[in-house]
Parts: C-alpha cells; structure tokens; sequence
C-alpha cells in the first residue's frame, strides 16, 4: 500500500505542477490625464502689457538675468511652460519678426509640420502670428504679438520631458486652449514702464 501512496502523491503533484496558465491579452488602454477645469484671471504686472491666464498655472520670474517683464507661465502639473519675452521696439520690427521665425524654423529638422496663422485685432492694436509645431521638438507653440509701434511680445511652449509628440499631443492640445485664450485677451497698456 506504500508503494500504491507513493505513487498517487508523485502522480498528483506532477498533474498539478504541469497545469498550463491562459495567458489573456490585456485590453487596449490609453493614457489617462485628469486635467483641470478651465477658470482664467488677468496677471498683474507692472509691464507694458496685459493678458489673461488659467488657475492652474503660474507666472514667475524663472530666470534673474532676465529683464523684469521677460517672465514665464509655469503649468507645473503639466509639466509644461511658457517662456515670454518682451522687448520694446525701436523701428526693428522686421529683426523682431525675423528672429522669431528662425527660432522657430531651428525646430523643422525634427518638425513633421510647422503650421503658421496670422492674428490681428484693430480694436486692441494687437497683431501677430502663432505656430504650431508638430513632431519630437523641444518647442511645440510658440507665438509673437505686437502693435506694430511699439511693443514686441513672443512666447514659446516648452515640456520639460523627452519630446515625443504622440505621449505629449493631449497635453498640448490642452494648453494651446490657454495659449489662444492669452492671445485673444492681450492688450497693451498706454506707456512701456
């Protein structure tokens, strides 16, 4: 009767061992962002120019060395920010213009498409063109404004990650909202302090 026990243990464990595991395939998933709910205020500045922003980010003055109303627009839960740049002109609008669009087309190499709009309110005197760059760019916004006269305003999108346009495009669609919505409510005010 040992021998019979014997055997049924051996038999029994090598029947459960060789148990093969259904392997299932893993249903298809996407990248979930919870994104906050749009609310905007007005920044308050001392610079020659005003514009609206959402809650959920912050305006700072990232870099010391840079002039007080050159500062950033930081979506820290995104990662994300938007460095700006104001200059006062001086009958150089063409450099101005220039400047930004060599900025921007250092991006083409990497760029699938760079897609260029033009932006004008008579009311406000606010002119400008906006870009959009799509592709593995270290920029994928970016926009000047002006009146032509007297102010320069330019602003360039930046994710601090590994660019990859596909992990990144919600995130950009989403903040290209804030972006038009900065550009629609930007003014100048009267005199450059």
């Amino acid at each position: 009767m040992k021998p019979l026990n014997s055997f049924l243990v051996l038999f029994l464990s090598f029947f459960l061992s060789c148990s093969q595991k259904v392997n299932h395939p893993k249903p298809i998933s996407f990248l979930r962002i919870d994104y906050p709910e749009k609310e905007y205020y007005s920044i308050d500045s001392l610079c020659p120019y005003q514009f609206e922003i959402p809650n959920y980010s912050a305006w700072v003055h990232k870099f010391k060395n840079n002039p007080p109303c050159s500062k950033a627009i930081i979506f820290p839960d995104l990662k994300a920010e938007l460095l700006c740049e104001y200059q006062g002109l001086n009958e150089n609008l063409n450099e101005h213009f220039e400047s930004v669009r060599s900025v921007v087309f250092e991006h083409s190499f990497k760029s699938s498409a760079i897609i260029e709009r033009l932006w004008k309110n008579d009311s406000l005197k606010v002119y400008g063109i906006t870009y959009e760059i799509k592709g593995n760019t270290a920029c994928n916004y970016a926009f000047c404004l002006t009146d032509s006269v007297q102010h320069f305003f330019f602003g360039q999108l930046l994710f601090q990650c590994r660019p990859n346009y596909d992990s990144l495009s919600p995130s950009i669609e989403f903040i290209k909202e804030d972006l038009e919505k900065l550009i629609e409510s930007f003014k100048w005010e009267k005199s450059i302090n």
